[in-house]
């Protein structure tokens, strides 16, 4: 082989090598994992395990739903404002407090999600011995709900339409509920039923939660209004995921009287370690091949939280501590 072919040969292999090298690199950089809970009466962030404070303690306060958008972080909550604690949602730490309708005693912001420049918001107000479901949208309230005593758990906003679950009182009756831009859905109206967390994927619409079936309650899994039981076992959904054909819920179930997390993946019930007296799976995020899910264990009778990655426990808090939201990127 001509001598000047070969060192070219050796030179591109050698680029070729360092190139795939480097893209080896970048991909298996370490991801940056927020999540939002509470320590004690305190509204916390976490960011990569570092705790930051976002009220005072001064008076209960709690971090909810958490979304992050470019390099800014999203937090709704409540938080003392006034004598009361009202709505909130924190931006990279700092506070802005949601407005609410004449004569409230208390408001919460259970989630909030930015889409585009606009950032939505969504909870629930207490007043005249009633709640109603409220959401806002850039800081404008809109209560769309307000003759069931209806509460919010969760929202999800897709190409510009508002999906909000959460319970509604109907015939005395506790009932899980979606509205989707103001419009009310009943899930179930037989039993004592609840609405945790909603997903869109596609056309489908997925919300987990939970419904009464004597003497416990099921983990029940919404697609399209269409209920499915998760487990034969007592237990609630509190979190789904949609990642591809897979579907992920999330939540807890009895076993031997300990409540334990529970994930399932197309339906297929997989539990997690846990405390010895308790865990609790609260917020589901996929990442790439990765399932991350954040909750609380419980040990002695003292709460703390956690996430867990593709099944591996990791501790966060301290006692006294729960995790709310997961959000990884």
């Amino acid at each position: 082989m001509n001598r000047h072919l070969f060192y070219f040969i050796a030179i591109l292999s050698f680029f070729s090598l360092f190139t795939a090298c480097k893209k080896h690199q970048v991909n298996k950089r370490t991801p940056n994992i927020y999540i939002s809970g509470m320590s004690g009466d305190t509204a916390v962030f976490w960011q990569n395990g570092v705790a930051q404070h976002l009220s005072t303690g001064v008076a209960h306060a709690q971090a909810n739903q958490l979304a992050v958008s470019g390099s800014s972080v999203y937090i709704a909550g409540d938080d003392l404002n006034r004598g009361e604690n009202s709505a909130v949602y924190w931006k990279d730490g700092v506070a802005t407090f949601l407005p609410v309708r004449a004569n409230t005693d208390l408001s919460v912001a259970t989630s909030v999600t930015v889409s585009g420049s606009d950032v939505y918001a969504a909870g629930y107000t207490i007043g005249n011995n009633n709640l109603y479901t409220t959401w806002w949208k850039n800081g404008v309230a809109t209560v769309i709900d307000s003759t069931h005593s209806a509460q919010c758990s969760a929202m999800a906003v897709v190409n510009g339409s508002v999906y909000i679950c959460g319970t509604s009182q109907l015939n005395g009756l506790t009932t899980a509920t979606l509205w989707k831009d103001g419009a009310i859905h009943t899930l179930a109206l037989n039993e004592p039923s609840y609405a945790r967390f909603v997903t869109v994927s596609g056309s489908d619409v997925y919300i987990a939660g939970s419904q009464v079936s004597n003497p416990g309650i099921l983990p029940i899994l919404w697609k399209n209004g269409q209920p499915g039981t998760l487990s034969a076992n007592y237990g609630e959904a509190y979190a789904v995921a949609v990642a591809g054909h897979d579907v992920y819920a999330a939540g807890y179930v009895y076993l031997n009287n300990v409540m334990t997390t529970t994930i399932w993946k197309n339906g297929v019930e997989q539990h997690l370690p846990g405390g010895t007296q308790a865990s609790w799976g609260n917020s589901l995020f996929i990442a790439g091949s990765d399932v991350y899910l954040a909750g609380f264990i419980d040990n002695n009778n003292k709460q703390q939280a956690c996430y867990w990655k593709n099944g591996q426990l990791v501790t966060i808090g301290n006692g006294g501590s729960t995790a709310s939201s997961i959000v990884v990127q």
